[in-house]
């Protein structure tokens, strides 16, 4: 039986590419950034690294967010201080399933 395909998606900050289940996707719509678990908002999208913290610092969203980028890590770091951060073995666990 063949195996699944697992989309890759790439962080913006570190540029690393993992399994799109890995990383979160981050969304700047009309109301401002928002983090976004569906994968399905709309507004221009781009992933990031959940579990590294360097990969939300203003300098490295400027590539993403331009101007609104001080905006986008401050909200990253209030919104990501509490969120649940996936594991790589639950990851992929989750994948082989």
């Amino acid at each position: 039986m063949p195996t699944k395909h697992i989309p890759i998606r790439q962080c913006m900050a570190c540029r690393e590419r993992r399994p799109k289940g890995e990383l979160l996707r981050i969304v700047l719509g009309e109301s401002g950034p928002t983090i976004d678990p569906t994968g399905r908002k709309p507004g221009r999208g781009a992933y990031i690294c959940p579990d590294k913290p360097e990969c939300w610092n203003e300098k490295k969203l400027r590539r993403f967010a331009g101007a609104k980028a001080p905006e986008l890590a401050q909200a990253l770091q209030m919104l990501l201080a509490n969120y649940p951060k996936p594991s790589r073995a639950q990851s992929s666990a989750d994948s082989n399933t």
